[in-house]
């Protein structure tokens, strides 16, 4: 269930008929949308990127939301992920919000850090997931609960939630992929293969591994180096079975050293952010700064948004952005920017197959 889902790749390859029509310069629709249910959040990881939103109980309004994902399902919009700012099943709606989605004909998927995700939300709405991904930062309560800055005891809800999924993934005969994801740092480096082995028993699909990524807006500042941590890969990985997968992103950590061989942000338009006050951003590391948001779904719909003029505006903007300057490590675009780039400036011998 977890294998071919290019874990430090892209999926562009499996869309040539957008990519074509990118190519030729038409004002594609975004092929993924991430959006944020709420602000609000029931932890304080020491790792959050969004710290500097201050978790703030905003939510979108599910009517807006869903009248604007009827139209983009008609756009071509394959898939949502819910995750952003907060915790998405803060917002009590969000169940609905998802089986909705998937109703539409738009592959739906959430980030959650799992405290909520009870049997009965399970239930609900796991069959209309593609994949869920809980992320936890340890399998100790002590470690957990100093990353997580969370309440006692919710690492064991999260593991007992776990199980109960798989048992409703099983009982439901669901194909959706239930992955666990952990932030790789020097407070929980000693845990993983401890980690690996229990959630292999609950019976997950997948266990992933990636690096820290520095958001320029956060006010947390962690410094990692991730040299002496790649000899970890081999000893988590040794708990791989055919029912059990291990990413061990050791091709993102390397990546922390390196510059991008590129120049823009070609990739902007087959992603796109919206976070729970309704704004549209190009990616969630500028929102907040207010001059390089695209719009608002509270005056004015996603298609007059996409196809307005500030928009444009906004992406010829990007184009002559200095990337190193203002841009994540390990930008999620990272790879789609990489292979566009190529694809506009071919080597002499393209032909020549």
């Amino acid at each position: 269930m977890a294998e071919n889902i290019r874990m430090d790749s892209h999926k562009l390859i499996y869309h040539p008929d957008v990519v074509a029509r990118w190519m030729k310069g038409e004002n594609i629709y975004p092929i993924e949308l991430e959006i944020g249910l709420t602000n609000a959040c029931n932890h304080r990881c020491i790792f959050c990127a969004v710290d500097y939103t201050g978790y703030q109980p905003d939510k979108i309004d599910s009517k807006l939301l869903v009248d604007n994902l009827k139209e983009l399902a008609s756009k071509g919009v394959k898939s949502i992920i819910y995750a952003g700012e907060g915790e998405p099943l803060l917002h009590k709606e969000a169940p609905d919000i998802i089986n909705r989605t998937k109703s539409l004909g738009i592959d739906a998927a959430m980030s959650t850090n799992g405290v909520l995700l009870t049997p009965e939300v399970s239930r609900e709405c796991l069959g209309s997931l593609t994949w869920i991904r809980f992320s936890v930062a340890g399998i100790t309560n002590e470690t957990y609960d100093n990353i997580q800055r969370s309440r006692h005891g919710d690492l064991d809800k999260v593991l007992y939630h776990m199980e109960e999924a798989v048992k409703v993934k099983q009982e439901q005969k669901l194909h959706t992929t239930l992955g666990v994801q952990l932030l790789l740092l020097p407070d929980n480096k000693d845990e993983i293969v401890q980690m690996g082995e229990e959630l292999r028993k609950i019976g997950v699909d997948y266990f992933t591994i990636k690096p820290f990524s520095q958001h320029p807006q956060s006010q947390h500042i962690l410094q990692v180096d991730y040299k002496e941590m790649l000899a970890l890969e081999k000893e988590v990985k040794d708990l791989q079975t055919d029912d059990f997968k291990v990413y061990f992103r050791a091709h993102s950590m390397q990546k922390l050293e390196c510059k991008r061989g590129y120049k823009q942000c070609l990739a902007l338009p087959f992603m796109v952010y919206i976070d729970a006050k309704g704004n549209l951003w190009p990616c969630i590391v500028f929102m907040g700064k207010d001059e390089l948001k695209y719009g608002n779904l509270n005056e004015e719909s996603f298609v007059d948004i996409w196809e307005g003029k500030h928009r444009k505006e906004i992406v010829d903007y990007f184009m002559n952005m200095d990337l190193e300057k203002n841009c994540r490590e390990l930008c999620r675009l990272d790879e789609m920017n990489k292979y566009l780039d190529e694809l506009k400036h071919p080597g002499g011998h393209v032909n020549f197959i």
